[in-house]
């Protein structure tokens, strides 16, 4: 896969804007006394997202964590550990620390449109913390499996931490269906969970993955000031806020004494359901990391109209962390931008030619 981040990403090229003049009729020049015709005016550069790209872990060490998510996990390493370029992510962090430097290795998600990478930096100090579901700016790796039993002897002895009640895989929709999950932190403390639907599962992934597919899903500070960013910016589509998780989700959470409501959205050009978390009634700490932190989270969104994108965010007061104008350049013709969420989250934005 390629992106801001990678070199292989499936191509998705944006489309080009087309700026069409009438200069007059065909045939005969107009008499004298006809008018021109008027131009049309140009229409007005608009900027949206197109689709969700990666989901990026920064991590201490790239070497020692591509075994869990490869050998464990089983996704598929496209593009073992390697210096990284092309991205703004390394734009910022190159602006404190001109020497900075990092390496990335990408995989890929059986049926999913999104990819995963995990980055680590070096020349340039970071601050590795430890990622708690129910913080805003923590994104959780949800991960469709079809054996959930299976997937999770796969990792229980990998140095992961199990955040779910009971230490192991929960019912969470009886007496709807016998849908299963377990929330857990990786050994680089990422949050992610296995979930095996109790519904029949429609797709063309085989039969030897037990992974199917895997999204993104957010822990929001605000959820009315986060949908200002991501459906009404970015075009999410959003429906209603579900104001009461049940207790067997909150077990499942590991967060039993809290409160709190989600609201299931999707991306621009994607067929993954994405959940919007946020808690009530526990201790939060809003996230906002370092790009080269161990333990900070970054979304890649591909996007068209860049420019005009970036400035409807400015003028939502949502702050850009690239440098200068905000737009760097990160080859091949393509031009990036990294920008923060409401809730803290780092967001990469990558426009192609």
């Amino acid at each position: 896969m390629t992106h801001g981040f990678l070199t292989a990403l499936r191509g998705l090229g944006a489309s080009a804007l087309a700026v069409v003049m009438v200069t007059g009729c065909g045939g005969a020049a107009p008499a004298p006394e006809e008018a021109a015709a008027p131009a049309e005016a140009a229409a007005p550069v608009v900027g949206r997202m197109v689709q969700p790209l990666a989901l990026v872990h920064v991590v201490d060490d790239v070497e020692r964590s591509v075994p869990f998510y490869r050998d464990a996990i089983g996704f598929e390493l496209v593009s073992p550990p390697a210096p990284l370029t092309g991205s703004a992510l390394l734009s910022r962090a190159q602006a404190e620390a001109p020497g900075a430097t990092a390496r990335a290795a990408t995989f890929a998600i059986p049926g999913s449109e999104m990819s995963f990478m995990l980055v680590e930096f070096d020349g340039i100090e970071g601050q590795a913390f430890t990622q708690r579901l129910y913080d805003p700016g923590v994104t959780r790796f949800s991960i469709q499996v079809r054996d959930i039993e299976k997937a999770f002897a796969a990792v229980r002895d990998k140095g992961i931490v199990v955040d779910t009640v009971g230490g192991g895989p929960v019912y969470t929709q009886r007496p709807a269906n016998d849908t299963r999950a377990v929330m857990m932190r990786d050994p680089d403390g990422f949050v992610f969970e296995f979930v095996q639907s109790g519904n029949p599962v429609e797709t063309d992934v085989p039969e030897s993955s037990n992974v199917y597919n895997a999204r993104s899903s957010l822990a929001l500070e605000d959820t009315a000031r986060s949908l200002a960013f991501y459906r009404d910016i970015l075009g999410y589509e959003a429906g209603d806020t579900n104001p009461g998780v049940t207790d067997a989700v909150l077990a499942l959470e590991g967060t039993p004494d809290a409160v709190a409501r989600t609201t299931r959205t999707q991306p621009p050009g994607s067929t993954n359901v994405w959940f919007f978390w946020e808690f009530e009634g526990i201790e939060r700490t809003k996230r906002t990391p370092a790009v080269q932190d161990p333990g900070a989270s970054a979304l890649s969104l591909q996007v068209e109209g860049l420019p005009a994108l970036l400035e409807q965010m400015r003028a939502a007061g949502i702050a850009v962390e690239t440098p200068g104008d905000g737009i760097v350049d990160l080859g091949d013709g393509r031009t990036g931008a990294l920008v923060r969420s409401p809730d803290g989250l780092l967001v990469e934005l990558v426009e192609r030619p």
